[in-house]
């Protein structure tokens, strides 16, 4: 069982192109159902914690109100002939942040977790893949990923929980100095990072904290949200039910419903920190 401190998160998805978001619209959205895409465009909700988040695979101090929801076909962007709907690979993400950490839950169905072998590319393993950027200053509508936009593995395999951050898709010029890591082999190159499980009837809850220092070295400064900041983020899950070498299938389904997200941060989604 794992401690740490404060918070929450919520959505759902769209595939249509964005716009900016209207302001105070996401707000609208919380407690009543799951938002949906406003203008075009998936946003959601991020809380801050109030209190000590314990990192135990039980949800009752979160939020549940308004999750991200990732469960429609229109979200399946690899693989669709071999999705068998929402019962083989969905999820209902959630987010809390305070200063120091940003805190990630999952309620994920899924016919056969924690697949992950570490023979094949983390993209075609067991994963969720988290992508967010530091910078709410940013343009939502830029096409290229800059400095400030990170694009997180995190490996599903139940034993080593290994992880990576992909920066592969960032001109030299833009890496201030931070590149990929954790790409090749079974590396775990988030430092703080704590998750732990519960099974359920249809899959399992994953619950995770992730020090927002991970997303900073000597020449990108530390992120510090603050209520009221917007950022464009992405969530995909990965399942692959046979994760071996020369595997014909691998399942994803994103938040976004795009596959373009490793590459171009402007169909993400948007979230704002409350």
């Amino acid at each position: 069982m794992f401690y740490h401190r404060k918070g929450m998160y919520t959505n759902m998805k769209n595939k249509v192109r964005k716009t900016l978001l209207i302001p105070g619209a996401a707000t609208l959205c919380l407690g009543m159902f799951s938002c949906t895409a406003l203008a075009g465009e998936s946003t959601a909700v991020a809380h801050q914690a109030q209190g000590a988040v314990t990192i135990d695979g039980d949800l009752s101090e979160w939020d549940l109100s308004s999750p991200i929801e990732i469960k429609d076909e229109s979200q399946v962007i690899r693989d669709a002939e071999h999705w068998l709907g929402e019962t083989d690979v969905s999820s209902s993400v959630y987010l809390m942040w305070d200063e120091e950490n940003l805190y990630l839950a999952v309620d994920a169905k899924e016919a056969t977790p924690f697949g992950a072998v570490g023979q094949l590319a983390h993209n075609m393993e067991d994963n969720f893949k988290l992508y967010i950027s530091t910078n709410p200053d940013a343009d939502p509508d830029r096409t290229a990923y800059e400095t400030n936009d990170f694009l997180v593995y995190l490996m599903m395999d139940k034993t080593n929980w290994y992880t990576a951050i992909d920066r592969s898709m960032i001109e030299r010029e833009n890496l201030a100095r931070f590149s990929t890591q954790g790409m090749e082999g079974s590396d775990k190159v988030l430092q703080g990072y704590e998750r732990t499980y519960t099974i359920t009837d249809e899959g399992f809850i994953f619950e995770a904290v992730i020090p927002w220092a991970n997303f900073s070295n000597d020449y990108i400064e530390a992120y510090v949200p603050t209520a009221g900041d917007t950022v464009n983020f992405d969530f995909c899950m990965t399942d692959n039910d046979y994760p071996f070498p020369n595997t014909q299938a691998s399942v994803q389904i994103s938040w976004s419903g795009s596959a373009e997200s490793d590459k171009n941060p402007s169909v993400w989604g948007r979230v704002t920190f409350e």
